[in-house]
């Protein structure tokens, strides 16, 4: 399976925003400690299989926009600026909002009329969140949904997340689990001055 001509590399360019965190220092209470001193979405894990665990996922607010692919990735930069815009105050409120994590891809993998897009995550502090001053961003509502997660380490380039979401579909037809095969979503948690306990993802979607 080949996740789209997405480079998902961009998902190790996470900051320019800030200083790099090992995962064990500077905890936010309750999170993971991938998440580092960021905030994330709150999940429980229903079930922890051999190499990947379905997790459910409460609601959450994402600001999303097209993720755009070419062949020197400078797109996709362009893609990760419009929001770090966003949360640096460029919204009709005019307020910053805290950087959170993971930084996510999702990647139609039929069906190349539909676009990927890119997200961030808004922190749940942000109760209502600000509309876009940028048309090219939206904000998304998630309902509560389950997924199946496979994580893995280092830096992550397009080739690895393509293997990994490879080896966990595969998993999941090996145990006759449902899911959704028309997105892949890929997700990174650290910034490129994080040497060490690196943490990647990658979803799909249950259907159980």
């Amino acid at each position: 399976m080949a996740m789209a001509p997405v480079s998902l590399l961009l998902l190790s360019l996470i900051p320019l925003f800030g200083t790099a965190v090992l995962a064990e220092e500077n905890r936010i209470n309750g999170l993971p400690p991938f998440c580092g001193n960021y905030e994330c979405p709150t999940y429980q894990v229903l079930k922890r299989y051999n190499t990947f665990e379905l997790r459910r996922y409460d609601g959450a607010n994402w600001v999303t926009t097209q993720l755009e692919a070419d062949m020197f990735g400078l797109g996709i930069m362009k893609s990760f600026k419009r929001l770090f815009n966003y949360i640096s105050g460029e919204n009709v409120a005019g307020i910053s909002i805290k950087m959170s994590v993971p930084v996510r891809a999702i990647v139609p993998l039929h069906d190349p009329s539909i676009n990927a897009t890119m997200s961030f995550f808004v922190p749940t502090s942000v109760g209502n969140p600000p509309a876009p001053k940028d048309p090219s961003l939206h904000l998304e509502n998630y309902p509560p949904a389950s997924y199946y997660v496979r994580s893995f380490g280092g830096y992550a380039l397009k080739s690895d997340y393509e293997k990994q979401a490879k080896a966990l579909l595969e998993e999941l037809d090996a145990l006759g689990l449902a899911y959704d095969g028309n997105f892949g979503i890929a997700a990174g948690y650290n910034d490129p001055l994080t040497f060490f306990k690196r943490h990647n993802e990658v979803w799909f979607r249950s259907l159980n």
